[in-house]
């Protein structure tokens, strides 16, 4: 539910301000503007102005503005609801320059309205990977551009084309720029620096977009759950028994603390603050303490692992024959009682000795069939080290003075806009698939990820769909923007009216086309929301096995 609500808001925003622009420069030529319309369909709510009724429809997927005049073929209804307004202010008696003017205003007004998105973004905030160790590689995908170019995990990145790179972000940001085209990175390993160039691209079966490499994210610790504990939220680790300060990332600092059980340990943190300032030098002070890590159960037949937000079995090698049937099912109540997302809940939730669970296994199809059986899931028990507390990837949000925002705004806006364009190429020259493409279902869904992950994550996403709505409009095809553009140019070389039939052509031609290209993404957005769809499989999957 509150998916829609966000998609309403947002797609209600952008089609305001498109449609704003329209109507400010029709108002501004002279031209009778006899409604203006944010959504299709019936009326939520209406009033009227002067001349002009404004009002909200039911259907938020776009929206119109009604300018006397402005259809090139008027019905009988149309003519007879324009009698009284004078000639003059017909959008069709406007010079072309004047028209051409009052359908460009629509889309550069969704690019003009990308700078104070822009300034609202880099002033709240943006979330970004914290890196007090600098860039390491934990990971270089087989194939890859970063393979070929003799990157191996453990190198540290220092440079992009010469200029310093502080944060993951920005260093991810730059190589999107640079797609397909060549880039020199300075790197460092054991204490070795060499320079090296590469091409980054975009491989949809291999999974990347960039170089191909992934960074060790350090861990912070995001909850305390000890009363005892001398650690704080926002302490990022910077070494443990074991681990290197270069490599005490996320992942291996969980294995590590999981494989010492009731044992102490020396670690040394730094606190860093949740946000700051861009132009501030955190310089946090290093504590090192012995950790005293204590011990939890743990099943020894099978692992518990968080796949796609839900819990998931994955069996050992020595688990008993007869538990086959739960190899990957989704974990959905353990003896009554629903099942939360962290091991820790499952842990306790669970005795030696028979229990009744109740799980969605996949089948061949891709459904979910809901069963409940009683097996021994547990039947022998380990024990894990439990340092009571919560740990997630090192993060925090940057923000940028207000004076600053004004100044970056536009290269923020205009980054967005090379973006689009550049994917509007990968799907020209056929590096991008079509299927890519997303409509209203998959813009619903991408908003409410997006809500849910942070308000910065919203602002972010709420930028690009107003570029991508600015630069897709001024596309050359019939029925957008663009396309009434290609009309109105033409006819100012022909310096007189186009022919009604060639209209007509054009107008059937676009209705089939926007038909066609509708009907292509939401059998896409609605393939993909089926696939993903947790609850509508098991639902199925129990009507129909």
């Amino acid at each position: 539910m509150l998916t829609l609500v966000y998609f309403c808001i947002v797609l209600g925003l952008l089609v305001c301000v498109h449609e704003f622009g329209h109507f400010a420069a029709a108002k501004l030529c002279g031209v009778y503007v006899e409604r203006f319309s944010i959504g299709f369909g019936p009326t939520i709510l209406q009033w009227k102005g002067k001349e002009t009724t404004y009002c909200i429809s039911v259907i938020p997927l776009g929206g119109y503005v009604q300018m006397a005049g402005q259809s090139d073929l008027p019905d009988e209804e149309e003519k007879e609801a324009e009698k009284g307004i004078p000639p003059e202010r017909f959008y069709s008696a406007k010079t072309v320059w004047q028209r051409l003017c009052i359908i460009l205003a629509g889309p550069c007004m969704n690019l003009f309205f990308a700078i104070p998105l822009a300034i609202a973004l880099l002033c709240y905030g943006q979330k970004t990977a914290l890196t007090p160790n600098g860039i390491i590689v934990s990971m270089v995908i087989p194939g890859s551009p970063a393979e070929a170019a003799g990157i191996e995990p453990g190198d540290k990145i220092l440079k992009l084309n010469g200029a310093e790179i502080s944060t993951w972000n920005a260093f991810v940001d730059e190589i999107r720029a640079n797609l397909y085209e060549p880039v020199t990175l300075t790197t460092s390993r054991k204490d070795e620096e060499f320079e090296l160039t590469v091409t980054p691209d975009l491989n949809e079966e291999k999974g990347y977009l960039g170089l191909g490499i992934a960074m060790y994210p350090p861990a912070q610790v995001e909850k305390v759950v000890s009363q005892n504990s001398p650690l704080k939220e926002g302490d990022v680790f910077l070494s443990i028994k074991g681990l290197s300060n270069e490599r005490c990332g996320f992942e291996l600092l969980s294995q590590t603390i999981r494989s010492l059980p009731d044992t102490n340990v020396t670690v040394t943190v730094a606190n860093y603050p949740a946000s700051r300032l861009s132009n501030e030098t955190v310089q946090p002070e290093e504590r090192t303490f012995e950790l005293a890590i204590g011990k939890k159960k743990k099943c020894q037949l099978f692992d518990i692992v968080n796949v796609d937000g839900r819990a998931r079995l994955s069996l050992r090698p020595d688990a008993p024959e007869e538990l086959w049937t739960l190899e990957g099912a989704k974990i959905l109540a353990l003896n009554d009682r629903p099942l939360q997302l962290s091991e820790e809940d499952y842990f306790e939730s669970c005795d030696v000795g028979s229990v009744t669970a109740c799980v969605a296994i996949a089948q061949q199809s891709g459904k979910y069939k809901r069963e409940t059986l009683v097996t021994s899931l547990v039947s022998r028990v380990e024990y894990m080290g439990h340092a009571g507390i919560m740990l997630k990837p090192a993060s925090e949000m940057v923000r940028e003075p207000f004076l600053s925002a004004l100044k970056k705004s536009p290269a923020k806006a205009w980054t967005k806009v090379t973006e689009t364009l550049k994917t509007l190429k990968l799907l020209f020259v056929g590096s991008l698939k079509v299927n890519n493409l997303s409509g209203p279902v998959g813009i619903a869904r991408m908003t409410g990820a997006a809500a849910q992950r942070g308000f910065d994550v919203l602002l972010n996403f709420v930028l690009l769909i107003t570029v991508n709505l600015g630069v897709l409009n001024l596309l050359p095809l019939p029925v957008l923007d663009g396309g009434h553009v290609v009309l109105l140019i033409a006819e100012g070389i022909r310096r007189k009216p186009l022919p009604e039939k060639f209209l007509l052509w054009y107008q059937r031609v676009g209705l089939i086309f926007l038909l066609a290209l509708f009907a292509y993404v939401m059998l896409n957005d609605v393939g993909r929301w089926v696939k993903d769809s947790e609850f509508l499989g098991t639902l199925l999957g129990k009507f129909f096995h």
